[in-house]
């Protein structure tokens, strides 16, 4: 039985690891060096194949739209594709070819089919939800769709970040697939229909991290976990400067006693920390870039969050016809 990976960036190497441990192998889709250009998480699996003693298959375009990488890939015996992370639909002629067929894996804080389309941890963590579902499924054409094979819940901790989240998703689903093979459901090709409608979540991007100081310190800080690093990070803007903020924790704390400064001053520097006045509680910040430029009084330009989620509506809608999440639309409501 040939079970090959499709992977392209660092999210999906602890889930490569397990299976490449746990199963037979016999290689891996991957982008060629210019895969850089195409994903900011990006990660060459070259050595990573050679370790294991597996093939490595190099394709030069993300959604396999060039008449080399089909052909390539035409030649290979596949009997199961495991899709460890790959940020683009799956053709169909590639989902036909697979003998057994291919699995990917979806979810949000509202499980698969109420949180459909892009970045669905990172909204999880910016909106502070607590647990998040997700589920192993047969990939269709379109979009997380295909018939679920297994579900699991899993709780999010409060000091929780997106690196975090990946791996626990990463852990989950390995064992999903693992356990999923051993009691036969996927050889037996099983699962259970979805609603085909769905809602679906907008995608995000870099400048959509922009912070807005007027926010609660909470609210700022799970942005700040969400967009951490691999992810461009959430950024604030003094003097024409950027300051990407990658790692913070909310300082809740009732008192009047920086009421006479402006949402987003830097109130004091200690050590390698700054503490900044938000609209609610205090933010501190424990790593950011230029730290070295930031003075005490420095003020931060806020963004308008209510406006940044229109933003991102509007930009969904202009794309797509896929009804939104309720997530999205409660945001734009509940600042």
């Amino acid at each position: 039985m040939n079970i090959y990976l499709m992977n392209a960036t660092l999210n999906g190497k602890i889930y490569s690891e397990i299976l490449c441990r746990k199963l037979s192998i016999k290689g891996m889709i991957t982008l060629d060096d210019n895969g850089a250009s195409k994903t900011n998480e990006y990660y060459d699996y070259t050595n990573f194949c050679e370790k294991r003693g597996i093939e490595c298959i190099k394709v030069s375009t993300y959604n396999l739209s060039e008449d080399e990488d089909r052909k390539m890939l035409e030649k290979l015996d596949i009997d199961l594709l495991l899709i460890a992370s790959w940020q683009r639909l799956i053709p169909e002629w590639l989902i036909n070819k697979c003998t057994i067929g291919v699995i990917g894996c979806h979810g949000s804080h509202e499980g698969i089919e109420r949180g459909r389309g892009r970045s669905p941890q990172n909204w999880a963590l910016i909106t502070g939800k607590k647990k998040f579902s997700m589920s192993i499924f047969w990939i269709e054409p379109g979009t997380d769709n295909g018939d679920i094979i297994d579900t699991i819940e899993f709780e999010y901790l409060p000091t929780d970040t997106i690196l975090v989240s990946y791996i626990k998703i990463s852990i989950f689903k390995a064992q999903m697939v693992i356990k999923n093979i051993e009691n036969g459901r996927i050889w037996r090709k099983e699962g259970i229909p979805q609603n085909k409608e769905g809602f679906y979540l907008p995608q995000r991007v870099k400048e959509d991290g922009k912070i807005d100081w007027h926010r609660d310190a909470r609210d700022i800080s799970n942005m700040v976990r969400a967009l951490t690093k691999p992810y461009p990070g959430a950024y604030t803007i003094a003097e024409d400067k950027e300051y990407f903020i990658w790692s913070a924790r909310p300082v809740v704390i009732e008192n009047d006693l920086y009421d006479d400064y402006d949402d987003g001053t830097v109130l004091s520097i200690l050590g390698e920390s700054l503490l900044v006045k938000c609209g609610r509680n205090l933010l501190l910040i424990d790593e950011c870039t230029n730290f070295a430029d930031i003075k005490e009084e420095t003020v931060f330009e806020s963004a308008d969050y209510q406006k940044q989620i229109k933003e991102i509506i509007d930009r969904h809608n202009k794309k797509y016809k896929t009804p939104l999440s309720r997530l999205v639309l409660d945001e734009m409501n509940d600042v």
